[in-house]
């Protein structure tokens, strides 16, 4: 199964990606695979991220980042990334073009330097991470559903 990604159907805050609605007119895609980083190149400030979990092609306007798996796993090189320093590496040290929709400068952004620990080291903080990512899911989802229990309090002892 393929997907089509764009800047559109991207989620700001590093948030992944959701289905795209509608039609599709793509004129151009750049392909990316399972365990590839792809970043927004437009507005990056925007923080829109997603480690691909299958197969597809992108717009133009997203970059596609591919781990060399011998030296850094995919996830970690995900979670190096998804920070708000690599950001400000691409708004303010990398370069931007423009003003109203910046892009990223696509030749420097692979200079943003990131620690690379043993292949091991970064299995066990990935691992690490998870863990935390399960408990932020859980968090979030325990509050969306707050208000609709605030609600049905007030409602059964408010009449």
């Amino acid at each position: 199964m393929t997907s089509y990604i764009t800047t559109d159907n991207m989620l700001q805050d590093f948030e992944g990606v959701k289905a795209i609605t509608g039609r599709t007119e793509a004129e151009s895609g750049i392909a990316y695979k399972k365990g590839d980083i792809l970043l927004s190149n437009i507005r990056p400030y925007l923080k829109k991220m997603w480690l691909a979990d299958k197969d597809g092609s992108c717009s133009p306007d997203v970059l596609v980042f591919r781990s060399d798996t011998s030296k850094v796993s995919p996830e970690f090189l995900y979670y190096s990334l998804r920070r708000d320093d690599f950001i400000d590496f691409i708004m303010h040290n990398a370069g931007t073009k423009g003003i109203k929709m910046p892009r990223g400068n696509k030749e420097e952004i692979p200079n943003y330097p990131i620690a690379l620990p043993s292949l091991a080291q970064q299995a066990m903080l990935v691992t690490e991470i998870r863990l935390y990512e399960e408990k932020i899911s859980d968090a979030r989802q325990s509050m969306a559903s707050c208000p609709s229990r605030k609600q049905a309090i007030l409602d059964n002892y408010l009449k």
